[in-house]
């Protein structure tokens, strides 16, 4: 019983504030001049318009991050398009050598032919940031090769390249794949072999 008591006190409560709000509008409209009146419907016209202005900036900004989102995705999606677009050019090569080889009974101008198209994709690969690693006679370096062998030897310093048996490259400034190599290892003692 006591719960509804406090309900329905409430309840006239918040009739009694709507009702001296209605009363405080009319008391302020009626105490205003034309001019007054003018400058809040102004004011209001004003504010509706910001408000507007707003709204649609909030819109071009959500649709500039869906448009973003959109061509990051295409960008990632579509980003071996272009060496795609370039090595159509060495395979069309390949297909000419094909039918050449058909044809041309000199092993000569076909190792030629190979060794143009050779060029021609070495030449689509440095263009897009590959570039081979040049091992031979260099310092072993486990960051870029990756020795496949060490060979006992007195003609090359120890830790020296001696063989490479798969080239290596870099993509830009990062390993793309290490080079296989045969390093150089001290010489061995041949006295202590023979004891």
């Amino acid at each position: 019983m006591k719960k509804k008591k406090n309900i329905e006190n409430k309840e006239p409560e918040k009739e009694n504030k709507v009702e001296e709000k209605k009363a405080l509008d009319l008391e302020t409209k009626e105490s205003l001049t034309p001019e007054e009146i003018q400058e809040l419907i102004k004011k209001a016209a004003e504010a509706d318009e910001w408000k507007n202005k707003c709204l649609y900036a909030a819109a071009e900004l959500e649709n500039f991050r869906k448009r973003s989102v959109k061509e990051r995705s295409d960008l990632i999606k579509y980003s071996g398009k272009n060496i795609l677009y370039e090595l159509l050019d060495v395979v069309d090569n390949f297909d000419r050598a094909i039918e050449a080889d058909k044809k041309e009974s000199d092993p000569k101008v076909i190792v030629q032919g190979i060794e143009i198209i050779y060029k021609q994709l070495l030449k689509v690969l440095e263009n897009n940031g590959v570039k081979p690693v040049d091992s031979k006679e260099k310092p072993f370096d486990p960051e870029v090769h990756d020795a496949i062998q060490k060979v006992h030897t007195d003609e090359a310093a120890p830790g020296t390249i001696i063989d490479e048996l798969q080239k290596g490259y870099l993509y830009k400034d990062k390993i793309l794949r290490p080079a296989r190599v045969v390093v150089a290892a001290e010489p061995e003692n041949t006295e202590d072999s023979e004891q």
